[in-house]
Formats: structure tokens, C-alpha cells, sequence
């Protein structure tokens, strides 16, 4: 836990001075607007090698407002994510980036894409949330996250299938155990006899302790915390 957490501190150091000189090369919208941080970053449990997983959220007053500002703010979140690059952290293969018109969003169009997600418990909602859903602010006004935040936590038991299927999904999580209890190993030809710990080790925590963080109201995005607090 100290381990990660000192190794995500020193990525947000870097993080927000890249966000910061980036953004003096570039004139941004006068209205407020937040980098935010999803996946292992959102929740403070990064380690050695990470990608990129992040977004922008800012306001806007109608779905013609949101466009206009989009197109504003692209440039800049594809610059930053550039920039973060060459400092060591990859794009993201799967494409959650700021830079990515899909995730540069307006504080309606977040809810919008949230509700959606709990609405409908298809794969890929429950792919999307297990992303998004771990959300933090990084630069810019947090009070924009904070109102995301208590949104979706104040919706998230309204939609018991969703998380019903959250559960299924965690509980699916095939065991690395054989039937004569010894390992299942991963087959992976280039590194024979290894388990991937990430998948079958830490990711169904993760899982549990988010499901219990939408079911009971936790705002934490740390998985320790939410479970302390759950």
C-alpha cells in the first residue's frame, strides 16, 4: 500500500507539471475544467509500469456548448498526452485518453455516459466501469469530480442488476489452481510456467471492494480505503 501510493504521488508530481506547461502553449475556454485520472492511477495503486488512463470533464450549458468546448480543449489533451509519453508513461492502447473526444467530455455528458453504463450490465458497461468508475481529479477544479462523484454514488443503488452483474463478473474470475490444488499456469509461451498476478491476484480485490464502494456509498477510490470503509 505505502509502495504504491509513493509511486503514484511521484506520477501526479509529473503529471501535473506536464499539465501545466502544456497548458501555457495553449489559449483554454474561461470555464471551469478537470483533468481527471481513471483506472490504477484513480486509485493510488500504480506501480512500476503503468499506461496512460485519463480524461477531461468541464461545463457547459447545452449539447452545442459541450461541442464547441470539445474541439477547444482537444488539442491541449492530445498535447498533454503526447507529452507524457516521452515521459515514460505509454498511450493507452485501449484509447482512454483525454485526447480522445469520447472521454473530453461535459459534466452532463459524464452523468450521461454513466447512467447509461448502469442502465444496461453488458460486457461492455462492466469493462467501462471498472475503469471509470475508479475516477479522481488531478488538475483543475476538483469540485467538478466531487459532483460526478456523489452523482454515480447516489445512482449506483438504484441499479441492483448492474451491480448484480459486477458481482457475476468478479465471481467468474477463473481460480489459478488446478484440481490437484498446483498452480494454473498463464501458458504464455514467451514466459512459460507464470500467473499473471494482476488477473489473478489483485483484480478480484479490486473488484469486491468497488462493488462495495457503489453499493454502500463510499466516495473513496483507493482499494484499502474502500474497504476499510466498507
Amino acid at each position: 500500500e505505502a509502495i504504491c501510493q509513493r509511486i503514484s504521488a511521484l506520477n501526479d508530481l509529473l503529471t501535473l507539471q506536464v499539465i501545466e506547461l502544456t497548458g501555457g502553449r495553449f489559449e483554454l475556454p474561461y470555464v471551469p475544467w478537470c483533468w481527471l485520472v481513471f483506472g490504477s492511477e484513480g486509485r493510488l495503486e500504480q506501480t512500476l509500469a503503468t499506461d496512460q488512463d485519463n480524461g477531461l470533464i468541464f461545463v457547459a450549458d447545452s449539447d452545442d456548448e459541450a461541442a464547441s468546448l470539445r474541439q477547444a480543449f482537444l488539442p491541449f489533451a492530445c498535447a498533454v498526452n503526447e507529452a507524457l509519453d516521452r515521459c515514460g508513461f505509454p498511450l493507452c492502447t485501449g484509447d482512454i485518453m483525454a485526447g480522445n473526444p469520447a472521454w473530453c467530455l461535459s459534466l452532463n455528458e459524464w452523468k450521461s455516459a454513466f447512467g447509461e453504463w448502469m442502465s444496461s450490465a453488458h460486457p461492455v458497461a462492466l469493462l467501462n466501469s471498472s475503469i471509470f468508475f475508479d475516477f479522481r481529479p488531478l488538475y483543475g477544479q476538483d469540485a467538478l469530480a466531487s459532483e460526478l462523484r456523489e452523482w454515480l454514488l447516489a445512482r449506483a443503488p438504484e441499479y441492483p442488476i448492474f451491480l448484480r452483474a459486477l458481482v457475476d463478473n468478479t465471481l467468474n474470475w477463473p481460480s489459478p489452481l488446478n484440481w490437484w490444488q498446483g498452480f494454473s499456469y498463464d501458458g504464455n509461451k514467451e514466459f512459460p510456467h507464470t500467473i499473471d498476478l494482476k488477473k489473478h491476484g489483485s483484480r478480484p480485490v479490486v473488484d469486491t471492494a468497488r462493488i462495495y464502494a457503489l453499493a454502500k456509498g463510499v466516495p473513496d477510490t483507493n482499494t484499502v480505503e474502500r474497504l476499510r470503509a466498507a
